[in-house]
């Protein structure tokens, strides 16, 4: 693991107890194995004493000499859980848009400039904005947007132009989703003019 030039300054100066801390931990290939337990659940100040779950993690020799150096001292570990966090949320399940969805909610979007794609269920049209600086800003603002929602365009940007391509790979086709995120995007480059 490569170190910042602030990060190897402070470590020259402790290097040498760093190195007598570390030392005869070290395996054939170079590298220290750390052991750490952590209970389901347990909050990272109170795993002292906890055995319920054992996980390991590899450090490199830098790694090490670099904590005990800045004071994270010899048996700092990361921890990671094997079990997934739960948010509380579950998401509906995205279903393709039927005839009628298609008449009621894809029309508008067509109107406004959206093309079907040839050969695929799929929307697609050109964004062009004033510059590349309000461009990347428009993205931005859309890419905030598909990450909450858990759905990504197929976009490409050329200075102040954005071609994008909405369809919902899972469905095989347009769904509720390319619609949301096709509105959003015309709500976005209005703001824009």
């Amino acid at each position: 693991m490569l170190l910042t030039k602030c990060a190897q300054n402070v470590i020259k100066s402790n290097f040498q107890k760093a190195a007598n801390l570390l030392g005869g931990r070290r395996s054939k290939s170079g590298l220290f194995q750390a052991e750490s337990t952590v209970e389901s659940g347990a909050s990272r100040r109170d795993w002292g004493n906890r055995k319920a779950e054992s996980n390991s993690a590899i450090y490199t020799t830098t790694t090490r000499a670099a904590a005990a150096a800045t004071g994270g001292g010899v048996g700092l570990c990361r921890f990671y859980s094997t079990q997934k966090q739960s948010t509380g949320k579950t998401r509906k399940m995205v279903v393709k848009l039927n005839e009628q969805e298609r008449a009621e909610k894809l029309q508008p979007l067509l109107d406004a400039g959206w093309t079907l794609v040839d050969g695929r269920d799929a929307i697609c049209k050109q964004f062009v904005l004033k510059d590349f600086n309000q461009a990347f800003s428009f993205m931005t603002g859309v890419a905030l947007l598909a990450e909450k929602i858990n759905h990504h365009p197929e976009w490409f940007n050329c200075y102040n132009k954005i071609n994008v391509t909405l369809s919902t790979h899972d469905v095989g086709g347009l769904s509720s989703q390319d619609i949301r995120m096709a509105n959003y995007f015309e709500t976005q480059a209005n703001l824009l003019k």
